[in-house]
């Protein structure tokens, strides 16, 4: 059957490096480290407050065709996934094709919280495998540091008190980045094996997010709640996933898992069973990157030089609603 591969991927960090503790003192809470202490969070990435998802999509973009060998006529698809878009309508999707100078048949945006990038790759693998299209770029951005701005603003003035610190920290966690993949047909047996995808709706209201166009915000994340869930739904998955890849713990060569902060990062990894040497820990320095986790931990292991080809890849990505997926693939 034919399989759908990645043909490249690109990566774009905002600008601004700022120290989780610094969030906190500005937002006038007693203890400071606590994101440190808590999470392993040091610092995160904040982009302007009046940059657009696609100004920070679209340098990921240009880095991810690049990289692909392909010609821009070639791409026939565009699909972002990003939790923020430019505007309601038209689809971000348009915005970045447009300024990429691509004409693609298939434009449109996908959402699904932070696991937007997994599920943004099931449909064109879906697509690929069918035979419908060929060549697809994937794209997202994450501009959180605005609600972070936001949630900080809401402390000081008084609006939220200490003891609402609980279900506001994960404002505090996150971090602005963006990438990009193009995905296309395998030739040689290479490329994704299975996504394996799991819900559980009914726990929607753990995590919700909401502002409008007057500047009113409505933010919940209960993170010990959340965790909780989402790890129950991880060892549900890890078993038929690695049942269907005929697979073993120690056959893994890579493993990309989402990253909210240490003690999930390390939990992740003793349920899949998978050294820690073989993962890539980019929160202590990012943070929470939503949607941006994939392509930016596989570009930084492209950039170690750790994608050897052959080598056996896990990818585990999860958001609120509750989401769980994993992804097998052989590069």
């Amino acid at each position: 059957m034919l399989k759908s591969r990645i043909y490249s991927v690109g990566a774009e960090l905002a600008e601004n490096a700022v120290l989780t503790r610094d969030i906190l003192a500005e937002a006038k809470l007693d203890d400071v480290d606590l994101v440190e202490k808590s999470l392993g969070i040091i610092e995160v990435r904040q982009a302007p407050l009046n940059m657009q998802p696609s100004e920070l999509a679209i340098p990921a973009a240009e880095r991810a065709l690049a990289e692909s060998g392909l010609q821009y006529h070639e791409i026939e698809a565009v699909i972002y996934c990003g939790i923020e878009r430019d505007c309601p309508e038209p689809a971000t999707a348009h915005i970045i094709a447009s300024a990429l100078g691509l004409t693609p048949s298939i434009c449109f945006d996908v959402a699904n919280a932070c696991h937007g990038f997994t599920s943004g790759m099931q449909v064109p693998n879906s697509f690929i495998r069918s035979g419908d299209i060929q060549h697809v770029l994937i794209v997202t951005a994450e501009l959180s540091s605005k609600v972070t701005h936001k949630v900080t603003d809401m402390f000081k003035t008084g609006e939220l008190r200490q003891e609402d610190i609980k279900t506001h920290i994960g404002a505090m966690t996150v971090g602005d980045a963006a990438g990009g993949m193009v995905l296309g047909p395998a030739e040689d047996g290479r490329g994704i094996d299975q996504i394996r995808c799991a819900s559980l709706s009914r726990h929607h209201a753990l995590c919700s997010y909401n502002h409008n166009d007057y500047g009113d915000l409505s933010f919940k994340m209960d993170m010990g709640r959340i965790s909780a869930v989402t790890l129950k739904l991880v060892k549900d998955l890890i078993g038929p996933t690695y049942h269907e890849l005929n697979w073993r713990p120690e056959d893994v060569d890579l493993f990309i898992p989402y990253q909210v902060g240490e003690r999930p990062f390390l939990k992740v990894l003793d349920i899949v069973g998978v050294q820690k040497e073989k993962s890539i820990a980019t929160f202590p320095k990012l943070g929470n990157l939503a949607s941006a986790t994939v392509p930016v931990c596989f570009d930084r292991m492209k950039q170690q030089g750790r994608l050897l080809p052959g080598s056996k890849m896990l990818m585990a990505s999860s958001g609120s609603g509750i989401v769980a997926s994993f992804v097998g693939m052989s590069l």
